[in-house]
């Protein structure tokens, strides 16, 4: 098998952006800026025809699929179904969450019309994709370009559209609906059992009012605008050790960054919250690399997935880390050091659930609020005791 070239390799970045956005990535911290951006991308941006012609009135989307039927494939409900738009709960939202309780999320998008218009503008993706890889001189990923967007499977509607990870567009006649299981399982297949029992109802209702259950859903955790302020100066330092000067907010408000002096060199460790959408944002990351293994054929994962390396090695990670992210001389090596490029989903804590990714980020969920930091020059043991004091608190 052939390895991609550097150009090839950027393009491949810019086609699973551009996949993230379509499919409606609804997610929230990078924790650091990965995950903040799919969290900041709200309820399924998937796109503008669709948006338009909810415009012109629709179907309450709380009424393709019942509670029950939703629970088989994210567990048991954590609230009502209910309506939302591209950030926020809302009486008028065109999308209805079905949130679990273990974090889990199903999201319905209905129209009103402009399905046939849609779906075009859908089709026509993955040629526009085509025709710009080749006008760069890339034409052999064209056919990669042709799996961003692939028919969808066979059912009760006119016709289906899948983009990997998670998004099933289906159409009869000229409404259509989306089924976004992004931030469940992310697979077609659960997807296509849904939209079975969601196409028959276009038009036939079942009986429940999506606005009402808004209402119920809970706030997110009250918090100041300045992020340095969620927790205590004392907290901090019980976890990670005395700081060597005041913890400094960023200019978005969204993340705190506190430095420590340590015996190999300095450390940062920049707390990011983001206080809605973080349960489907962690689901998303979590089932990215299968996405993207669809995409290029490459394996969906590798040995550094699960080494922890050490000695020499992890010395070596230690500075092929430092300079990447253009570290200086006095600074420490961060968690990769310790942890190498480990994903570990099953971190115990005071959270909902949290995850290791890829040995450059800690992240949480509780309450459906996203924290995470960070792990460039951090220690990976303080910086999971300043997590878990954080997610204590949400």
């Amino acid at each position: 098998m052939r390895s991609f070239t550097r150009r090839e390799r950027a393009m491949l970045s810019c086609i699973i952006a551009g996949i993230a956005s379509i499919a409606g990535c609804t997610a929230k911290p990078d924790t650091s800026e990965t995950a903040r951006s799919l969290a900041a991308s709200g309820t399924n941006s998937s796109d503008a025809s669709v948006a338009t012609a909810n415009e012109r009135g629709s179907q309450d989307p709380c009424t393709y699929v019942s509670a029950d039927e939703a629970a088989k494939y994210v567990g048991a409900l954590a609230t009502p179904p209910y309506r939302a738009d591209d950030k926020h709960p809302n009486e008028t939202g065109d999308v209805c969450v079905y949130r679990s309780r273990d974090g889990r999320e199903l999201q319905i998008k209905g129209s009103g019309g402009g399905a046939i218009a849609a779906g075009a503008a859908l089709e026509n993706i993955p040629k526009k994709l085509g025709a710009a890889l080749s006008a760069a001189g890339a034409s052999e990923l064209d056919t990669m370009a042709n799996r961003v967007i692939a028919k969808g499977p066979s059912g009760p509607w006119d016709k289906a559209t899948w983009i990997p990870g998670g998004s099933l567009f289906v159409t009869k006649g000229d409404q259509m609906v989306v089924v976004d299981v992004s931030g469940a399982s992310g697979k077609e297949s659960e997807a296509a059992e849904i939209a079975k029992m969601a196409a028959p109802r276009i038009g036939h209702p079942i009986d429940y009012n999506g606005a009402k259950a808004v209402a119920l859903v809970p706030k997110p955790p009250a918090h100041s605008a300045n992020p340095c302020e969620f927790i205590s100066r004392s907290e901090v330092e019980a976890a990670i050790g005395t700081l060597a000067g005041p913890p400094v907010a960023d200019s978005s408000g969204s993340t705190c960054t506190y430095r420590v002096e340590s015996s190999h060199g300095t450390r940062e460790y920049p707390v990011s919250y983001s206080w809605e959408g973080g349960a489907h944002a962690m689901n998303m990351m979590k089932h990215g690399q299968s996405m993207f293994g669809g995409l290029t054929g490459l394996p969906s994962s590798s040995p550094l997935d699960t080494m922890k390396p050490n000695g020499q090695m992890g010395a070596m990670i230690g500075g092929l880390m430092k300079a990447v992210t253009g570290g200086s001389m006095t600074t420490a090596p961060g968690a990769a050091a310790t942890e190498g490029f480990r994903t570990d989903t099953t971190l115990a804590g005071p959270w909902d659930q949290a995850m290791l990714w890829h040995g450059t980020q800690l992240m949480a969920v509780r309450h459906d609020a996203l924290v995470g930091i960070s792990l460039k020059s951090a220690d990976y043991e303080h910086a999971k005791a300043l997590l878990a004091a954080v997610a204590s608190k949400l």
